[in-house]
């Protein structure tokens, strides 16, 4: 958790790169971003057209985070990319202390408006497939792989056994995200908190890895979470993390039901969104989801 100086020291470093209209442009030009709908086969180029009008904004924001980070990396401690968030925070408390409520910089934008630039600076990059790869069950093979040929020999038969040509397996596909669903169960409202039951369904052949969810709503706004339950889950400074969901061996999928609880009750009612980051061995990287409810 940043403290109020860390805070206040980013927000003095802010005004130096960017003016208080260009901070608000951010806050605009973040209306509808969103990451690739690979499952609707929307293709890289389309998908950039979307944010066409906002080139000249994402290229000065990300020009203005990466430099402060740089010039601030050495002022604070962790990592490169932990005083980048801070950054980030830094603005969006600056685009806050403008007045501006709705669709504030966060790091799962900051990550999308990174990605439609460098698909803009990398034309090969635009060609290149983004693709959803559903999960798919091995098909059970009823064919005999064997094929008796009898002759018969008075009263004897004879079987011969036909070898079938070996066939060469098919390399495995390996999906670029997790195939997952988030799905919200049940809202209770208590005396001075809210309950919200969620499911969380991994669709794909691998455990999903520490899961590090954000809840943010309908104004983009963080959302504090006090208290969880359900298997390996935790809660620490109001984000939720949840170490291991299983992949199903037998079924489509693997469904984790968990709970938690929050004291923000009015700022709920109309809409929220999951932010989830996890590791993806598979890949060697980590991954970030939307989910908007």
């Amino acid at each position: 958790m940043a403290s109020t100086s860390e805070i206040s020291l980013v927000i003095k470093n802010i005004k130096r790169v960017l003016t208080d209209e260009e901070i608000k442009e951010v806050a605009s030009s973040c209306k509808g971003l969103r990451s690739i709908n690979t499952k609707e086969k929307e293709t890289r180029e389309n998908y950039v057209a979307n944010y066409k009008e906002f080139y000249g904004v994402y290229k000065r924001t990300i020009k203005a985070v990466e430099n402060l980070t740089d010039d601030l990396k050495d002022s604070f401690p962790g990592t490169k990319t932990q005083v980048r968030e801070l950054v980030i925070l830094g603005l969006r408390t600056k685009q806050q202390d403008l007045g501006v409520t709705r669709y504030l910089l966060n790091p799962v934008k900051y990550s999308f408006i990174k990605t439609i630039i460098n698909w803009i600076n990398n034309p090969s990059a635009l060609k290149t497939k983004s693709t959803y790869q559903p999960r798919t069950k091995a098909k059970k093979d009823t064919e005999n792989k064997k094929k008796d040929s009898t002759t018969k020999s008075g009263n004897q038969s004879e079987t011969k056994l036909i070898p079938q040509p070996k066939t060469k397996p098919k390399p495995k596909i390996i999906a670029e995200k997790p195939e997952m669903n988030v799905v919200i169960v049940d809202k209770k409202a208590l005396k001075d908190t809210q309950k919200i039951s969620f499911n969380i369904e991994n669709n794909s052949n691998f455990p999903l890895q520490n899961l590090e969810i954000r809840i943010y709503d309908e104004k983009d706004d963080s959302i504090h979470v006090s208290s969880v339950s359900g298997d390996l889950i935790e809660v620490a400074n109001g984000i939720i993390y949840i170490r291991f969901i299983p992949a199903s061996m037998t079924e489509e999928s693997y469904t984790a039901k968990f709970v938690f609880t929050v004291s923000e009750v009015e700022n709920i009612r109309d809409g929220l969104t999951f932010s989830i980051k996890q590791d993806y061995p598979a890949k060697t990287k980590v991954v970030t989801t939307i989910f908007d409810f």
